[in-house]
């Protein structure tokens, strides 16, 4: 089990949430209170998940994100999710949430 990192980079059309550790039971709360507050906040019309940091995603994880894009989409915004490790990915091909979010493969390509 790896302590959750969570910073915000900001610029005039995205906002980047930089991701480091697991998304798991024990730190997806956390992950889902900071995006959300930072929604509220931000004028932006995208918001991307720098998930190069990541490196397991549980079922309570994926539950957060998807509750995320939710969030994201009652406020108008954008998700996207960027850099994927190919373990973090085969779990969002294998749920096949490859088909609901969009994942690219790095944050300048968002």
């Amino acid at each position: 089990m790896n302590d959750l990192f969570i910073d915000f980079k900001e610029n005039s059309d995205r906002v980047v949430c930089v991701v480091k550790g697991d998304i798991d039971a024990y730190h997806s709360a956390d992950l889902k209170k900071s995006i959300k507050e930072k929604l509220a906040s931000m004028t932006q019309g995208r918001l991307v998940i720098d998930m190069s940091g990541v490196s397991y995603v549980d079922s309570a994880g994926l539950g957060t994100i998807v509750a995320i894009l939710k969030e994201c989409r009652l406020l108008g915004k954008h998700l996207i999710l960027a850099s994927l490790k190919s373990n973090v990915k085969r779990i969002f091909e294998m749920t096949r949430l490859d088909m609901v979010f969009k994942i690219v493969d790095t944050v300048e390509e968002s």
